[in-house]
């Protein structure tokens, strides 16, 4: 399950430079479980090319990451006001939150 969340971010983050065929195979087999015969017979193409599509995909998302570190970045950032909204007054809490809630919806 973990794997499927942490792709599925990486995919929300790097995705756009994925082909358009390989975010759109990411996103049936990890965010909607499809199955690789379940894909397979939505695409016509065989379950070892789903998976060919998404080994590869799933390398390209892992190397960007390891490269950029968009996604290490932005949760450590995220964890760390989360910490700070713990320890604050309400007034200040509530204003943080809001810009929390803002950078969760990029």
């Amino acid at each position: 399950m973990l794997k499927n969340v942490e792709m599925g971010l990486l995919n929300d983050y790097y995705g756009g430079l994925l082909t358009e065929y390989q975010r759109d195979v990411l996103v049936k087999y990890f965010d909607e479980d499809l199955s690789l015969a379940e894909i397979a017979e939505i695409s016509g193409i065989s379950r070892q090319a789903v998976r060919d599509v998404i080994v590869r995909a799933t390398a390209k998302l892992t190397e960007y990451e390891s490269k950029l570190g968009l996604v290490a970045k932005i949760t450590g950032l995220m964890s760390e006001l989360e910490q700070v909204i713990v320890s604050t007054d309400t007034e200040t809490a509530d204003r943080l939150r809001k810009i929390l809630n803002e950078i969760k919806e990029l």
